[in-house]
């Protein structure tokens, strides 16, 4: 068996009737054969006539099949993708290709005109595909070019939680090991379905929704709005059996369940309500289910499991969910590890932990408390920072900046981010992630984010506004400062927060649901 690489090469070949890629437009749904597939790669790869080994082709464009044909079709011809977030400014877009110099960029309609500009003030050639206009097929073979383990698949630019994102050097060995790894943990099966949410330029999609189905064969489904009613409706109509997502979708699909039960006539909310507390003790998989069929039905009745990865994931939204009868998976990983370095396992998890550690990877706590990795899963580097790299490699070590520990059984627990512990004027240090999870078990707020300003610790709540109009709350801000101080009265005193202000928008997030912490300051001042 060949690496990923080679695989996808040989499914292009032997199975051109299979049906791989399922697109959606304008509520309507296209298959996509392998042979559909290998016919947009070879059409990609004659637009990137004159591509040499080792150039860099960034892919600036929205979820569609075309994506997962330029990422193909860079890769066969020897070049490196540098996967760019489509929702990016011009001025940030400029940023990147400064720093990655590709030869190439592959975008489409939606984001021409910004790719246009952003390549005009970079100072030399690249050559800009529209794939809505620009591909002609001219009917030239597939090209494949061999490829060591060792050579640069791709060119990640992390999300930047802290402002300062870097391009991330993963290799073909890198991004195999994965694929191998989760294939070894044997819960994936052939007449299994994908759904792609995610955008494919963070490595967590790009490996669960881009490399994962086409070497496996496992079919994947676009949705067309990133709405939950466009998701949820794909969800049933294209019979998803896995779903990859992050907490955030998770808590706004478990907020809405919740929202649903509370709404229910006192009698049997409060059996549910029952219902949901014993099955979180004890309860098997097909009576919880029976139960709770109605939010299978709506969350998706042919759901074998629902895989959360990016963040935390809170444990009361996955205790919840396990008790409806869902299969819920949380792994652990980063953009330098490929990015997979543990994940629970259908017959052995733990909630609240981030699993165990995948075959092949190494994982320790270093003696101030921070997670090491070693493994084929740590990257190459980062691109042109060779400084950076030896800061974050020592040893054959990955130091991931994430906090945390190995219990007895090898379960790594994530506690929080070095670089986000706040340390209070007594010396004493807080996790703000932690207190996070306490508000938001209301079922009235929607959004937190807690950081440490003018000696105290301040949050921004985004309330659910919509709840709080059903249920006839006048005074907004005196019922959340009650809700505020329900949630957290457990906790010790200096972790208590001290102020805070209602806004009415989302928080500063990264494309992958990470809170930007380090905004939230100047958010802050601005409400």
């Amino acid at each position: 068996m060949g690496t990923f690489y080679e695989r996808v090469y040989d499914n292009l070949k032997s199975e051109p009737e299979r049906e791989i890629l399922i697109g959606k437009r304008k509520g309507n749904y296209f298959p996509l054969t392998f042979k559909d597939l290998k016919d947009q790669i070879r059409t990609l790869q004659e637009s990137l006539n004159g591509l040499r080994s080792e150039d860099r082709v960034a892919i600036f464009m929205e979820n569609r099949p075309e994506w997962i044909s330029a990422f193909y079709a860079t890769l066969f011809k020897g070049g490196i993708a540098v996967p760019v977030d489509y929702l990016l400014s011009e001025e940030e877009l400029f940023n990147i290709l400064k720093d990655s110099q590709p030869t190439f960029l592959i975008t489409s309609n939606h984001n021409y005109q910004k790719a246009k500009k952003a390549i005009e003030k970079i100072g030399y050639h690249i050559k800009l595909i529209n794939v809505d206009s620009d591909l002609k097929n001219t009917g030239a073979p597939l090209e494949f070019k061999e490829r060591g383990e060792d050579e640069v698949a791709v060119i990640l630019y992390t999300s930047g939680t802290t402002g300062n994102p870097k391009g991330v050097m993963l290799t073909i060995g890198n991004l195999d090991h994965n694929v191998r790894a989760v294939e070894s943990l044997g819960f994936l099966r052939e007449d299994d379905r994908f759904i792609a949410i995610l955008p494919f330029h963070h490595t967590y999609p790009l490996m669960a929704t881009v490399l994962l189905p086409i070497t496996l064969k496992i079919p994947l489904v676009f949705i067309e709005k990133l709405t939950p009613t466009d998701i949820l409706e794909t969800m049933s109509e294209q019979k998803i059996t896995i779903m990859v997502g992050v907490p955030k979708l998770y808590h706004v699909i478990h907020h809405n369940i919740m929202a649903q039960i509370n709404k229910l006539p006192k009698v049997k909310r409060e059996a549910v309500l029952g219902a949901l507390k014993l099955f979180r003790k004890l309860g098997s998989k097909p009576l919880q289910r029976k139960l709770f069929s109605k939010v299978h039905e709506k969350v998706g009745k042919n759901l074998r499991f629902m895989i959360s990865g990016g963040a935390k994931l809170s444990e009361e939204v996955w205790k919840d969910f396990e008790a409806m009868g869902f299969n819920l998976l949380e792994g652990y990983g980063l953009t330098e590890t490929s990015p997979l370095i543990s994940v629970n396992r259908p017959n052995r998890k733990k909630i609240g932990s981030a699993g165990l550690p995948v075959n092949e990877v190494k994982v320790k706590v270093s003696e101030s408390g921070e997670i090491l990795v070693k493994g084929p899963n740590v990257m190459k580097g980062y691109y042109n920072k060779p400084e950076e790299t030896e800061k974050v490699i020592k040893n054959g070590w990955f130091y991931t900046g994430d906090l945390g520990y190995i219990d007895e059984e090898g379960f790594i627990h994530i506690t929080g981010r070095a670089k986000e512990v706040i340390v209070l004027d007594s010396g004493k240090n807080v996790y703000p992630e932690d207190i996070e999870l306490e508000i938001l078990k209301s079922p009235y707020i929607l959004e937190v984010g807690v950081f440490y300003d003018e000696g105290k610790l301040k949050a921004l709540i985004r309330p659910d506004f919509e709840l709080l109009l059903e249920e006839g709350v006048a005074e907004v801000r005196e019922f959340i400062r009650k809700e505020l101080q329900r949630t957290t009265r457990h906790l010790q005193p200096y972790k208590k927060v001290k102020e805070f202000k209602v806004i009415d928008r989302e928080l500063p997030r990264t494309r992958i649901g990470k809170l930007r912490r380090f905004l939230l300051p100047q958010v802050w001042r601005e409400t």
